[in-house]
């Protein structure tokens, strides 16, 4: 059983009561169901009455179907009617049968992309807009609402969708989605004063990838939590990307690669506040690199558990990194099977750092 809809596929029939659609023939300008469908298939299908003109009499159906046999119809679900919704009873006479999608099914249809696109997010935007428009009237209030969107109804095809970010305060954590059709999505703030645009999230993570394909570039945003919850979260092949973010104070960590999750670092970073850890990788096949970056600490942020924490099998590998300032807490911890490698660095906080149960620290 095959789902299929055709174009110009119209059919008369003179079948009355509820039951299956006997077809007579196609109408003139337009297709046999027959020739479209083999018995079995299902499709989506209108029947309308008409008068002796072609001119509608009022009882109309639009139902999903099989085609059961040559030319029958089965009028299995009526997904509206001239009765409320519900079976029409047809009288006698001629009746128009043809294939059509309804508008639910429509709506599941993604938009193809052509070229790159923006949606715009601010601070006095509103989650009923398009997104399209940098304007009260046209942007979204909720980087969410932007993410939903290019995932839920966009076909990517390769095209990159930049969710630009106004300057001002967010305080809703955002649930990344897996991208479709090999697309790439950036979420961008103001990239050259990155403490303009923040998201500061109270019992939740800023940004979470947690589902295979998910993730984003995250570019020129300050992001914070207080009571609980990461800056930014990466699990189960979700990958996040981060370019010129500024890492303000933070409840839980501010890098949390786990369980198969990356996050990769694009470019230099900040770090304004404190947090119980600043990166931790978590369990086996989960691996956080740095090379050749400058990260630049202001503050002197602490660390109460470490500025980096390897655990369950994990790698954490620092190489060519410039730190610049200081920071208070324990230096690492690798720990449970965890190894973290240096490569001639020290890595910043106030005491030195601590191996436990297996972990392993290459100096």
């Amino acid at each position: 059983m095959t789902f299929k809809i055709a174009d110009f596929v119209k059919e008369t029939t003179t079948s009355a009561g509820v039951g299956s659609i006997a077809l007579a023939g196609a109408a003139t300008g337009f297709q046999s169901f027959g020739a479209k469908l083999t018995v079995g298939d299902t499709t989506t299908f209108g029947i309308r009455a008409v008068d002796g003109t072609g001119a509608p009499t009022g009882d109309w159906e639009l139902v999903a179907g099989t085609y059961t046999g040559v030319n029958t119809l089965s009028r299995d679900t009526v997904l509206a009617s001239s009765n409320s919704d519900a079976s029409v009873s047809f009288s006698a006479g001629t009746k128009e049968v043809y294939i059509t999608m309804p508008s639910m099914r429509a709506a599941w249809i993604r938009e193809r992309l052509t070229a790159d696109r923006t949606y715009y997010v601010r601070t006095d935007g509103s989650d009923s807009n398009t997104g399209l428009a940098n304007t009260t009237g046209g942007a979204f209030l909720t980087i969410q609402k932007a993410v939903d969107t290019v995932c839920n109804t966009l076909s990517l095809v390769g095209y990159t969708v930049t969710i630009q970010v106004a300057d001002g305060t967010y305080t809703s954590a955002t649930i990344l989605r897996p991208l479709p059709d090999y697309g790439t999505l950036v979420i961008q703030g103001n990239v050259t004063t990155p403490a303009n645009v923040i998201v500061s999230v109270t019992s939740g993570s800023c940004f979470t990838a947690s589902f295979p394909g998910a993730g984003c570039t995250l570019k020129g945003m300050k992001l914070s939590t207080t009571t609980s919850g990461n800056c930014v979260f990466a699990s189960s092949g979700g990958i996040v990307t981060i370019d010129t973010i500024d890492f303000g104070a933070c409840a839980g960590i501010h890098i949390y690669p786990a369980q198969g999750g990356k996050i990769v670092v694009a470019g230099d970073y900040t770090i304004s506040g404190g947090a119980a850890v600043h990166v931790q990788p978590s369990f086996s096949g989960t691996a956080f690199l740095v090379t050749s970056k400058t990260v630049t600490i202001t503050g002197t942020p602490a660390f109460s558990a470490a500025f980096a924490v390897s655990q369950f099998g994990a790698d954490a590998y620092f190489s060519s990194v410039t730190f610049s300032g200081s920071a208070t807490g324990p230096r690492y911890l690798a720990q449970y099977g965890g190894r973290i490698a240096v490569n001639g660095l020290t890595l910043p906080g106030s005491t030195a750092g601590s191996v436990a149960t297996d972990g392993k620290y290459y100096a």
